[in-house]
């Protein structure tokens, strides 16, 4: 092997991170439409269970692999392999849903309103650092 092989060859696992989404109406879709052109999507969560399979069969046409789906965000944060979480769920669940995912070690974005009171955003804070 030539030592340029071995670097053309070469991809760092930064290059396509691997998401999840937590909440698939609205907007939940249109973050999740835009971020597959810089993300692979592992897995997304959902109560209602038709939304979630409606959404699991669009966005396996879109990134030509089926992510897992779960009517449960806890089952998503288990998951070791997944590097960040987009939040798109009812606003009074922003908040809970960041923080649980920041203490189970990963990435988060989220719209507004990511807090409903000043003691949710200085609580993600003292997460966050």
């Amino acid at each position: 092997f030539l030592s340029t092989q071995r670097v053309f060859g070469f991809q760092s696992p930064n290059d396509r991170p691997v998401f999840a989404t937590i909440g698939l109406r609205n907007q939940g879709v249109a973050i999740t439409d835009k971020s597959t052109k810089f993300a692979d999507f592992a897995a997304l969560a959902d109560v209602d269970s038709k939304v979630l399979g409606t959404n699991v069969i669009k966005l396996e046409k879109r990134q030509s692999k089926k992510p897992d789906s779960y009517n449960e965000k806890r089952k998503i944060l288990d998951r070791k392999d997944i590097d960040a979480v987009m939040i798109a769920t009812p606003d009074h669940w922003h908040a809970k849903i960041a923080i649980e995912s920041m203490l189970a070690g990963k990435d988060v974005y989220c719209e507004k309103p990511m807090t409903l009171t000043i003691e949710e955003g200085q609580l993600i804070c003292d997460v966050c650092r």
